[in-house]
């Protein structure tokens, strides 16, 4: 195998390795919290050619659902990605308000972007579990 055989190994394994990581955040966050929140996973392709949304959904008691995603972009210029957490909220514009706002971040090689898929899940995973705790609360921080 030469380079570009194992680069193009590389992505699809790190993006399963995010699915893994998104998968264990809801199913932690499901077992700390259950029976009170139930929880699904998906991964879908997006509009954009060259795009992948991974997520995790928690639904909570009174049936809004805090959405936990990150989105997965390749061009022929750059690799992207981008993450966030929201929820329903009937009073916000569209009816969905979000708690958490990763920017996108390009990255020109897949050795950049890796390591940048990598920090946005830190950060998902980090601010997932207090996001779910304020909402279950009464108290979300926008």
């Amino acid at each position: 195998m030469d380079t570009a055989d194992r680069d193009a190994q590389r992505l699809p394994i790190a993006q399963w390795s995010a699915a893994e990581r998104l998968r264990k955040l809801g199913y932690g966050l499901f077992l700390e919290h259950q029976p009170h929140v139930t929880w699904r996973e998906f991964a879908k392709y997006g509009a954009i050619p060259g795009t992948q949304v991974l997520a995790v959904t928690l639904t909570l008691e009174d049936g809004r659902e805090m959405v936990c995603s990150l989105v997965v972009g390749m061009s022929p210029e750059a690799f992207s990605v981008e993450s966030d957490i929201g929820v329903d909220d009937p009073d916000a514009e569209n009816g969905y308000r979000y708690l958490l706002e990763i920017p996108e971040s390009l990255a020109h090689s897949l050795d950049e972007f890796i390591p940048l898929l990598d920090h946005q899940l830190d950060q998902l995973v980090e601010a997932a579990p207090r996001l779910l705790r304020e909402l279950r609360a009464g108290t979300p921080k926008a």
